[in-house]
């Protein structure tokens, strides 16, 4: 059971056993307390000495200490008081002499036991001790540390600009990280990490000119700063589109580079449904919007500066066959075969017409800046 107050357990004092008659004696005196952070019973001993007038040293020919734990007997030192060496008379009649011990905290019993010689030649005739018993055992006591969270923040920005930041907390960690992470333009975006896990908050380009990360324990940021840019970029290839009035058609077409990046464009039309192209790096997609007088497209995309619609233009060399030219599909004088869909041939051109003369429908700059042109 562990003590806890300064106290004296047992029996202690001075148990002075020379005689009391003798102008020349030693007492000794101790006490103990626990220290109950090492589990230890830290011992005082005192001992003083009386001597006639015109006596004025005196010094240890005799000094030793003994615990007992379980039963067994062993001896320790006491810092100050030990047997003297030579003829020196280190210690003085007036003053007492203290030394302090540290025992085990399972000790049942310490004593010292001492003799004297003063400077005058007289030996003390009889041991002069005091010993302490301990009725309880002094504990150490264990107190734990408060709950406290090990925060860290790694912030990386990438080519685009957008900027990661991987919040974590230690292994170590007694308690739950509580992160907030702030930008500019009003970001901010919390996070709750236990003991060693992480989790990552990406800021968008468009609030990561500062940010901010603190955790709820910390009194400091534990970051507060413009992020690095980031390093070796390559530009991505740039996504090319373009449109082409066909006789019968409104034909888009989305040509993405082996090096570029996913794009989407969704094209609607002032009649009927919209088509969403998903344009892979590598890939070219088109879409066709049937023509009619008055057909417009609106495109959209992230980024797109200008979503201003594009209208179906009908081509000037849509007109009909004259009566003099050959019928289509027979030789002179023979049936004729009937005309169904749009004119194949028209089609094709204007479909080929998109590699080569159409117009720019957007470019995608590193920062994925998308410019619609007519």
């Amino acid at each position: 059971m562990a003590v806890t107050a300064s106290a004296l357990i047992g029996i202690a004092g001075a148990l002075t056993l020379a005689s009391p008659a003798s102008a020349h004696h030693s007492e000794v005196k101790v006490t103990a307390q626990c220290d109950t952070a090492a589990g230890e019973w830290v011992t005082t001993w005192t001992v003083n000495s009386y001597a006639p007038e015109g006596v004025n040293n005196y010094q240890f020919t005799k000094a030793e200490a003994t615990s007992v734990v379980n039963g067994n007997a062993t001896p320790f030192t006491i810092d100050g008081i030990a047997v003297s060496e030579g003829d020196t008379y280190p210690h003085s009649v007036s003053e007492p002499v203290v030394g302090k011990a540290r025992l085990s905290g399972d000790a049942t019993e310490a004593s010292l036991t001492v003799k004297a010689r003063w400077d005058n030649g007289y030996n003390e005739k009889d041991d002069s001790s005091a010993s302490i018993k301990f009725s309880e055992s002094c504990d150490k006591v264990v107190t734990a540390p408060p709950a406290a969270a090990n925060p860290k923040a790694t912030v990386t920005a990438d080519c685009e600009g957008d900027v990661a930041v991987k919040l974590e907390n230690g292994a170590e960690a007694t308690k739950d990280a509580a992160f907030t992470v702030t930008g500019t333009d009003g970001f901010t975006k919390t996070a709750t990490v236990a003991a060693g896990k992480d989790t990552t908050i990406t800021v968008p380009a468009r609030n990561a000119a500062k940010i901010t990360v603190t955790e709820a324990g910390q009194k400091a940021p534990i970051f507060d700063d413009k992020p690095a840019e980031a390093k070796d970029c390559v530009e991505p290839g740039e996504p090319i589109g373009s449109y082409q009035s066909t006789c019968d058609a409104l034909i888009f077409q989305i040509e993405n580079p082996k090096d570029g990046k996913t794009v989407t464009v969704t094209l609607t039309p002032n009649k009927g449904d919209a088509q969403t192209l998903v344009v892979k790096p590598g890939e070219t997609k088109t879409a066709t919007f049937k023509a009619f007088e008055g057909l417009t497209v609106a495109p959209r995309a992230d980024g797109l500066d200008d979503a201003s619609p594009v209208a179906w233009k009908k081509p000037t060399k849509c007109t009909r066959s004259s009566p003099s030219a050959p019928p289509e599909g027979g030789g002179a004088g023979g049936p004729t075969l009937p005309k169904t869909g749009a004119p194949a041939g028209l089609i094709a051109g204007g479909a080929a017409a998109l590699l080569a003369a159409g117009a720019v429908l957007f470019v995608v700059a590193r920062r994925r800046r998308v410019r619609f042109t007519a």
